[in-house]
Order: C-alpha cells, then structure tokens, then sequence
C-alpha cells in the first residue's frame, strides 16, 4: 500500500495510545466485586499485545521508508533515516554556539578566568559575535534538514502493509 511519513508516524501513535491504555487498565481488572463485570485480564493482555505488534510493525515500515526516501541537503543526498539522525547533532552544536555567543554567569560561583598569585586573565578564544554568526550558521543548516525531512515525509512510498493498522 502507499503510505507517507507522515501516515506512519499518527498511525504509531494511534497504536501506542491503544497500547497504553490496555496497559493502564490491566491492574483494574485483576480483582471484581461481586456482581462487577470487567474485562478479562487475559482479554487486555490481547489487546495490548495486538497493539504492540501494530506499532512493531508500523516502525519497521518506518524504517523502511527512512532508508527508501532520499533527501538531498546543500548538494548532498543522503536517505531521509541520516538527514533525521543529524537533525540532532546540529541542534546540539547551534545551544553550543548560543551559549558561547551569551554565556550565563552565575554570581555565587568562582570565575575561572583569573589565576592566583600573579592575577592572570584567560582571554576568549571567541568573540560573543562569531559566536553569534557561527550559531546562526548551523541553525540555518538545521533549518535546510527540517524542511528537506519535511518534504520527505510527504513522498507516497509502495511498502507492504495491512490497510487494518491505519483503521
């Protein structure tokens, strides 16, 4: 069936939602009062398992289609399963530069840019405003990943998959 990123990734959270509700409920159903009725313990137990195996089987196809889909980033084309791992990394590396460009001082703490006895001062290897460029710079290329993935994720892909998991 042809399926988008998109259609996989709320199909999963559909069957993650059935899966912890069956979960939540399983408790519940392991004692009853006389003249309660409540669902047997054995019959949430299938129900959550059922819903687990749905979500199994939606992250594999998840998978699959992360590694069919290609997406091409400043003149590189990669699969769409890389260009979402480094969506990360570059997240990372622009809180880095943020912070070098504003770094946040704490008034209850010893500063370590000066030395004892002779009062010696580090110097910043950086200026707070390439700091600020350099952070700029990667967020820009993060912002090229987001919307190359986002795009991505909307490609009509032909993967073998039961019509029953998006009902």
């Amino acid at each position: 069936m042809k399926i988008t990123g998109y259609g996989l990734r709320e199909a999963i959270k559909f069957h993650k939602l059935r899966s912890d509700e069956a979960a939540s409920s399983f408790d519940s159903t392991l004692k009853v009062f006389s003249g309660d009725t409540k669902e047997a313990p054995q019959a949430v137990v299938e129900r959550y398992l059922a819903a687990e195996a749905a979500v199994a089987r939606l992250q594999t196809a998840q998978a699959e289609y992360n590694l069919i889909v290609k997406v091409t980033v400043d003149g590189v084309t990669t699969t769409l399963s890389e260009a979402i791992k480094r969506i990360g990394g570059l997240g990372r590396a622009e809180k880095m530069w943020r912070s070098a460009a504003s770094p946040k001082k704490d008034r209850y703490s010893t500063f370590e840019d000066t030395r004892d006895p002779t009062r010696e001062h580090a110097k910043s290897t950086i200026t707070a405003t390439e700091a600020a460029a350099l952070a700029s710079k990667v967020a820009k290329t993060a912002g090229r990943f987001r919307a190359a993935i986002a795009t991505a994720n909307t490609v009509d892909v032909d993967i073998d998959l039961d019509p029953a998991l998006f009902e």
